[in-house]
């Protein structure tokens, strides 16, 4: 199983104060910032074996890709630039 990106050491990790909520931030594997929002209790059904799309329904689903890879969607476009078949 891969390490999820947001319990890497280039995620900040806050829990509000009523521990309501938890707050993920950084920069994505291409730099660019990110804060993301959810509920505790989806983010811990989640890390502990939950599909994210399951656990986050209220995610977009580029917010769910950068919480699972730390790839934004700017950066899946610059890496498949040009693969379209035309």
């Amino acid at each position: 199983m891969f390490q999820r990106y947001a319990m890497t050491d280039a995620v900040d990790r806050w829990v509000s104060h009523d521990g309501g909520t938890i707050t993920f931030s950084g920069n994505t594997t291409g730099g660019r910032p990110f804060s993301i929002v959810t509920y505790l209790d989806d983010a811990n059904e989640w890390i502990n074996g939950g599909l994210i799309q399951n656990c986050f329904p209220y995610l977009s689903a580029d917010e769910r890709e950068i919480l699972m890879t730390g790839i934004d969607s700017q950066s899946w476009n610059e890496m498949f630039a040009g693969s379209e078949d035309e």
